[in-house]
């Protein structure tokens, strides 16, 4: 079977796109459309390896090991090792889910129209057969990752929030719930979000913040959006902060310009588990 250049790079690229957009659903991470298109495009253009001579496994897994982190890191960028580790091999992980598709198809059915070589995915396919089964393999991860914790999250519930900041404890009610889907960007930290009156406990009054407040507290401000609203948020790391008896570590406390007219007083997500 003849491969055309330009139809393995298109395909590639189509593909990579939906592996992007799956991998950004696993991740809980804003979808920056753009940033997809160039990640799925480099991902094409890596796919002419597929004209290459074939090469053992090892140096087969190592080309597809140096594509993947470029992949990410022309859509995600690079924060830090831990973040970008983490979109790495989360990227992975879809990655094998469609690809372990394709191979067991190939496996079982021998199909003329498809070539695996070096890794590389080629389908002498139209473009309507294309689109439909790109989108029922989407479906699919997104199924799966559903199944693996999406749908027994959607309870709502309240539980005692603890947080210990520079030698005060505050204690009050916080909502978890999948609708707080803040994170910081640099650290990937989620963000729980409290009522402003919570920092007044901790001594840090937002109507009156001066230098020293900032670096004591080590405050800094994100971005974030709400329906009809966006603009940028406070945000500081606590000494500590218990959910009942439940320690957790790799959170930052986001305060609200407004206050909770409710029982809680503060929203976080289930990530923070």
């Amino acid at each position: 079977m003849t491969v055309y250049a330009d139809i393995l790079v298109l395909i590639n690229t189509y593909v990579n796109y939906f592996i992007l957009l799956a991998t950004c659903a696993f991740l809980r991470t804003p979808r920056r459309f753009l940033r997809l298109f160039i990640g799925s495009a480099v991902g094409g253009i890596c796919s002419l390896v597929i004209l290459l001579p074939q090469k053992n496994e090892l140096i087969s897994m190592l080309c597809q090991l140096i594509i993947a982190v470029l992949i990410i890191f022309f859509t995600f960028g690079f924060d830090n090792l831990h973040i970008f580790m983490k979109r790495l091999a989360t990227f992975f992980l879809v990655s094998f889910l469609f690809s372990g598709s394709v191979y067991f198809i190939y496996q079982i059915f021998k199909p003329n129209r498809l070539i695996i070589n070096n890794s590389v995915i080629y389908f002498d396919i139209s473009a309507i057969e294309l689109i439909l089964g790109s989108a029922v393999i989407y479906a699919v991860i997104i199924i799966v990752r559903a199944l693996n914790g999406g749908f027994a999250k959607k309870e709502r519930k309240t539980v005692k929030m603890t947080v210990e900041h520079n030698g005060k404890t505050v204690e009050f009610s916080c909502l978890i719930d999948t609708g707080n889907m803040l994170r910081d960007a640099f650290t990937d930290m989620p963000v729980a979000v409290v009522d402003s009156s919570i920092s007044k406990c901790l001594t840090i009054d937002l109507d009156n913040l001066s230098e020293d407040t900032i670096k004591q507290n080590k405050l800094r401000y994100i971005p974030y959006n709400t329906v009809g609203n966006e603009g940028l948020m406070p945000v500081f790391k606590p000494d500590s902060v218990f959910f009942g008896d439940k320690r957790v570590d790799n959170l930052l406390i986001g305060v609200s310009s407004h206050r909770f007219e409710s029982e809680y007083k503060a929203v976080a997500n289930y990530d923070i588990f």
